[in-house]
């Protein structure tokens, strides 16, 4: 499985766990992805703040194991969350797309990466 290691190479994991955790996690994830849906432009660091939530999106609603996410946090999250998390997978493939697209030109490595997690989130 990829590392997703270009995407996260510089951000703190734990950190941007944290953020998702002290706030209601479905609404985050929903405000980040329609934030880079809508924003004129990404930045290097909303880039990976889209793929991390992305990982978390897809960690809880197609329980794929990611081993920068901590298992018991996203256990719990599969448990309260899945059901409002479901709906947002169309939206998270527009901001990965956006983001795919805005760093190509910076990471042509971490561009194919996040054209990873857009196909794990794909419906079947």
């Amino acid at each position: 499985m990829a590392g997703f290691e270009h995407l996260l190479d510089s951000c703190d994991v734990g950190d941007m766990l944290d953020d998702i955790a002290s706030a209601d996690p479905p609404a985050y994830l929903r405000r980040c992805f329609a934030e880079g849906c809508s924003s004129p432009s990404l930045s290097w660091t909303r880039v990976q703040q889209l793929a991390l939530c992305a990982m978390v999106l897809d960690a809880i609603v197609n329980h794929q194991d990611y081993p920068v996410l901590e298992p018991e946090l996203i256990a719990d999250w599969r448990l309260h969350y899945a059901q409002d998390c479901r709906h947002m997978q169309e939206v998270a493939m527009l901001a990965l797309q956006r983001a795919e697209e805005s760093s190509r030109t910076h990471d042509p490595d971490a561009a194919a990466e996040l054209s990873e997690l857009e196909l794990r989130l794909a419906p079947a």
